[in-house]
């Protein structure tokens, strides 16, 4: 059986320019019915893969770490500045939402974005560990192999990156009194992977800039393509509209 692997998705067709970030074990695919509303919109739009990720190999991913993907980011904001942008917005899902604020908290190419059921803050402990287990169950057999030995490795070592994506997000936590641009933070009611009430303690942590908050009380933890993705898609378009954007 062929697996149609995910790819990147890049829409160049004017001076205002979003970035979304995919989720942890996510692809582009997180967030392409978004993007192709906000390219409806007349945005450029920018939807690139963090190392490790689109394989059939969930070990791909737990080889890699936060500070590469940190890495894979400031390349694609170098890359972006390349095609002749000079401002953009950033939205992430999830662990893509927490590099998004990162850059955020240090990059005034972006006037602007946000992140979706992103764990900046952990009051408790999070669902992420079973549920990658799950999802590399999922891939193993669609790539038609041996299960047994991965996931082996995948039980000593998904604990280990979980770690690394906790340590820097509470980094990024400690310098989000240093954004000054409007943020956008849209929560799942129905969260399955984190403690949904943590976005109330991100949005205290932006208390010195513009913040909107929406709640989805309907949806899981993939809210880009859940019950109410629509009304995300508005909130986010509305959001941008209200960004300082050059005049096109």
């Amino acid at each position: 059986m062929k697996v149609s692997l995910p790819k990147e998705l890049y829409v160049k067709q004017g001076r205002s320019v979003v970035l979304l970030l995919h989720a942890y074990a996510g692809s582009p695919n997180d967030v392409r019915m978004l993007a192709r509303v906000l390219e409806e919109k007349e945005y450029s739009i920018y939807s690139p893969m963090f190392s490790g990720h689109g394989t059939l190999n969930p070990l791909d991913i737990l080889n890699e770490s936060p500070s590469v993907w940190e890495k894979d980011v400031k390349r694609w904001v170098a890359f972006l500045k390349e095609e002749g942008f000079t401002q953009a917005a950033v939205f992430g899902l999830s662990m893509g939402g927490i590099f998004a604020l990162n850059q955020l908290t240090q990059e005034s190419f972006f006037i602007g974005g946000g992140a979706f059921c992103s764990p900046i803050f952990s009051k408790e402990k999070n669902h992420v560990v079973e549920n990658f287990k799950i999802y590399a169950e999922k891939v193993l057999e669609l790539a038609q192999v041996e299960k047994g030995s991965i996931l082996q490795e995948v039980d000593e070592k998904s604990p280990l990156i979980l770690q690394g994506i906790q340590t820097f997000a509470s980094g990024v936590g400690e310098r989000l009194g240093k954004v000054s641009v409007p943020i956008f933070l849209a929560q799942a009611g129905e969260d399955e992977m984190i403690d949904s009430l943590t976005v109330y303690d991100t949005a205290k942590a932006l208390a010195q800039t513009k913040v909107t908050t929406c709640w989805y009380p309907k949806s899981t933890h993939v809210i880009t393509i859940g019950k109410e993705r629509k009304e995300l898609e508005r909130d986010v378009v509305d959001f941008l509209a209200t960004l300082a954007w050059e005049e096109k």
